[in-house]
């Protein structure tokens, strides 16, 4: 009996191993095939409306002044006072820096003290003149008395009553009154050509005197108009001569800024300038926008540049500026028709965008008009696409994995 279970114990353990695999078999947990689920992107997207939009031009300008004036001196003397200092303010009139004057005052004395001579002169032979006019008269009468007298003594002559003696004596007499009266009558007529060179010395001395006069204006140098100081070229005690620039300073109530403007708006702004159409811009001044209008393009350009320059003044009052600061300003051209609004984040390279068609981007090209001004500085731009119409949803956010038919979920919409 033990030989028969011997035999018939792996028989056993041999079905009862197969049940135990055949109830784990039965037991395990049946798979479930896997459906697969697409991932769509949470993006923020821009509506399109075409409308005739201002194109901008962001350009970088510079602060100018064409009444920037270099003060020189015109004397050579000493520096006595300095009154003002870079960055100040100044009213016209003001006096900015005083030249010594001693030297020229002493010249003042001497040319006022030659004047007054002339002067006597002057005054002399107008009483001479008169003088000799009133002896005329007199030596007339003694010619008249004299030619009488040698008359009288021809004729008692002649009765053998006088001598020839007298007769000669009243010759010479009448002889030496016409040379008399001669004399006289050519002072009087000398008379206007001296006055004549003495007047003429008189206004000479009197140029020089005021040319001295002009001389101590000029040692006290004052501000030709409102404005700001800009350089300081001397101290006290500095010596200058004719020529040497003393101060520097510009007129604050013509400041302007120059800007360089590309070819490519060129014929645009010229047309517009031509017909009276005001191109205005904005200008970043401290946090703050300033509102300017360009009233002239340069009329030069000068090598290597890819424009003309442009002159924007500002609009109302001027604010307080540096000259030479450089600040953005943003032109705002003509509008353009048929154009629509995209911010800067919605175009991928430089001339497309995404268009959202049932929850998938669809990669659409554009033209690029212009920068524009939404609020915000240089956040949008203008573009030109036939393949877009009003109302359509444009992709306004950048995806690192944007790509044509990727799957996207709008969660909200920029105006």
């Amino acid at each position: 009996m033990s030989r028969i279970f011997r035999l018939i114990l792996p028989v056993l353990l041999l079905g009862a191993g197969v049940a135990v695999f055949m109830a784990l078999t039965s037991s395990r947990p049946i798979d479930q095939p896997l459906t697969p689920t697409e991932r769509s992107w949470p993006v923020e997207v821009v509506t399109v409306q075409h409308q005739p939009l201002a194109p901008t031009v962001r350009l970088y300008g510079r602060i100018e002044s064409p009444r920037e004036a270099r003060v020189r001196s015109a004397l050579s003397t000493d520096v006595q006072e300095v009154r003002v200092l870079v960055g100040q303010s100044v009213r016209k009139g003001e006096e900015l820096l005083q030249l010594d004057d001693h030297d020229l005052r002493l010249v003042l004395r001497q040319r006022e003290a030659e004047l007054t001579e002339i002067e006597a002169q002057i005054e002399s032979e107008n009483i001479r003149y008169r003088t000799d006019r009133s002896a005329l008269e007199q030596e007339s009468t003694l010619l008249t008395l004299a030619q009488s007298a040698l008359q009288r003594a021809e004729r008692l002559a002649q009765t053998q009553v006088g001598s020839q003696a007298n007769v000669d004596e009243a010759r010479q007499a009448v002889t030496r009154q016409m040379l008399s009266l001669t004399s006289r009558r050519r002072a009087i007529a000398d008379h206007p050509a001296r006055l004549a060179q003495l007047q003429a010395r008189h206004q000479r001395a009197a140029v020089l005197r005021d040319r001295v006069l002009r001389d101590l204006e000029r040692t006290r140098i004052v501000a030709p108009f409102d404005g700001r100081v800009t350089i300081v070229h001397v101290t006290p005690g500095d010596r200058v001569h004719p020529g040497d620039r003393l101060i520097d300073l510009f007129d604050t109530a013509y400041t302007e800024i120059r800007a360089q403007v590309p070819n490519r708006h060129l014929p645009v702004i010229r047309q517009s300038l031509g017909e009276g159409t005001p191109i205005n811009a904005t200008a970043a001044l401290d946090g703050a926008p300033v509102e300017l209008t360009l009233t002239r393009l340069s009329g030069k350009i000068e090598a290597g540049e890819g424009g003309v320059d442009g002159f924007f003044d500002f609009k109302g009052e001027h604010p307080p500026l540096e000259l030479g600061r450089t600040i953005p300003v943003l032109v705002s051209l003509p509008p353009q028709p048929g154009v629509f609004a995209l911010p800067v984040t919605a175009v991928y390279g430089a001339d497309a965008v995404y268009h959202i068609s049932d929850d998938r981007l669809v990669r659409v090209a554009v033209e690029h008009v212009g920068e524009y001004r939404n609020g915000e500085w240089g956040s949008w731009s203008l573009f030109r696409s036939t393949a877009l119409q009003d109302g359509d949803t444009v992709l306004a956010s950048q995806l690192p994995n944007a790509v044509e038919g990727l799957k996207v979920e709008i969660i909200s919409t920029r105006d």
